[in-house]
């Protein structure tokens, strides 16, 4: 009985051994040409709040790209997050409340210097091979360069009323092939030319950002893909019936929907040109010279 179970598991070492290695090669490589690139013109920013048991494995990740610098926003940290980040050379932002969902991105855009800026989480491990897919994107004249979460949601029941919402919100910009990838999401990386015309602040409210990119022209598109829906960390506040994080994203859902609107019509990009909605304004207008609606438009 030992004997077969040392066998399963010098087996089962095996297989994962092999695994991993299949992993690895199937991972994008880092070229020099890339990191000297960074180097020049790549901003990597941070927002961090009681990130200690990973902020130090993002941020070796972050180094291996060479960039320009790291902008870390630490924000209403009660654990080691700020004296282990640190030990590392990055620009630090600490504020001792927290600063909400996203509003560390937008001050981070604002204070970063590189012509490409690239938005990570402190709480997501991804290696650095990935994270250049986006930024090279960017390199090669995408202006914004999002994660393309699709192939993580091939299965109905995986679909949350939030990926509903991007889904929709990318139908009503008439950008159906961008799926369920969105802002909201990291990794995703953009051009300093993008961000000033989107306005710092925008940054705040992702969908809006994204609206108004797409709005404006921009070259929106998600050119890798990072599995964030297995790396997002469970919090108190995205895992309970009471879900405020995501009653915060739909609402920053609506109102990207609403400044849609505004810039185009009520109806957007979809006018109503099968109803002859008119034909009973006019009906109503006539009813008082004859109870048989006979007198109607002449276009009819």
């Amino acid at each position: 009985m030992v004997t077969r179970i040392v066998k399963n598991r010098a087996q089962a070492k095996k297989r994962a051994s092999r695994k991993n290695a299949l992993n690895r090669s199937k991972r994008p490589i880092l070229h020099k040409q890339a990191r000297q690139a960074n180097k020049r013109h790549l901003s990597v920013i941070i927002p961090v709040q009681n990130e200690e048991k990973t902020i130090e494995k993002v941020l070796q990740q972050a180094e291996r790209l060479h960039p320009k610098e790291i902008l870390v926003i630490a924000n209403g940290c009660q654990d080691q997050t700020p004296q282990l980040v640190a030990r590392h050379r990055v620009i630090r932002y600490s504020y001792p409340f927290r600063l909400g969902h996203d509003v560390g991105r937008a001050i981070g855009a604002r204070e970063a210097t590189g012509d490409v800026l690239l938005f990570i989480d402190g709480d997501m491990v991804i290696p650095a091979e990935y994270l250049q897919l986006f930024v090279s994107a960017c390199y090669r004249g995408t202006d914004i360069s999002l994660n393309n979460v699709n192939p993580f949601l091939n299965q109905t029941a995986k679909i949350d009323a939030i990926s509903m919402a991007k889904s929709y919100l990318n139908r009503m910009l008439l950008r159906p092939d961008l799926g369920f990838s969105s802002l909201t999401a990291v990794p995703h990386a953009m051009k300093r030319s993008a961000v000033s015309l989107l306005g710092y602040d925008s940054l705040m409210v992702p969908p809006l950002a994204q609206t108004i990119a797409i709005l404006q022209g921009l070259r929106v598109e998600h050119p890798a893909s990072v599995n964030v829906i297995r790396l997002n960390r469970k919090r108190s506040n995205n895992r309970l019936a009471n879900n405020q994080v995501r009653d915060m994203i739909l609402g920053d859902h609506l109102e990207a929907f609403q400044y849609l609107q505004e810039m185009k019509s009520e109806r957007a990009f979809f006018p109503d040109q099968l109803r002859r909605r008119h034909l009973f304004q006019q009906m109503e207008r006539t009813e008082e010279l004859t109870p048989q609606h006979l007198l109607l438009p002449a276009d009819i």
